[in-house]
């Protein structure tokens, strides 16, 4: 089994059991981040984060329409807080899987977190459109 397959596997696992656990009504919140308590951690967290984000990124160059992967890049983001560059992702996924409900109400946690309030359709298909070019992009020096 190659690194990246088992990546997969893991990341898929991961998130199954993230969707599957039950929450409520409300969606689970990641809770806030001390950057002060955590500085030891953090710089060692951001290296894992990014190197996740980069295999992620070379598996979705090869396999350009799993949404599962696209959806796990979103939730790794909004994981970290990065809560506008979770929207990409998630805008691509729900161009290829518009009936999905967890992508739905990933995305509304992620616009409302960044602050966006709103998000309209052309603004989805726009970042949807600049995801998909930085997928295609990535690995190649860009």
């Amino acid at each position: 089994m190659t690194y990246l397959k088992g990546l997969m596997i893991a990341a898929a696992i991961d998130l199954v059991w993230i969707m599957a656990r039950p929450t409520g009504t409300q969606p689970a919140t990641v809770p806030a981040l001390d950057l002060v308590a955590a500085w030891p951690a953090e710089p060692q967290q951001l290296a894992e984060t990014s190197r996740l984000d980069d295999s992620l990124m070379l598996y979705l160059q090869e396999h350009p329409e799993d949404v599962s992967a696209m959806e796990t890049l979103a939730g790794l983001f909004a994981q970290n807080e990065w809560w506008d560059a979770a929207i990409n992702p998630l805008a691509r996924a729900l161009e290829l899987d518009p009936a999905r409900r967890s992508l739905w109400a990933a995305l509304d946690r992620a616009v409302e977190k960044s602050g966006l309030g709103q998000i309209t359709d052309a603004e989805l298909v726009r970042r949807a459109a600049a995801f998909k070019e930085s997928v295609e992009m990535e690995g190649h020096g860009c």
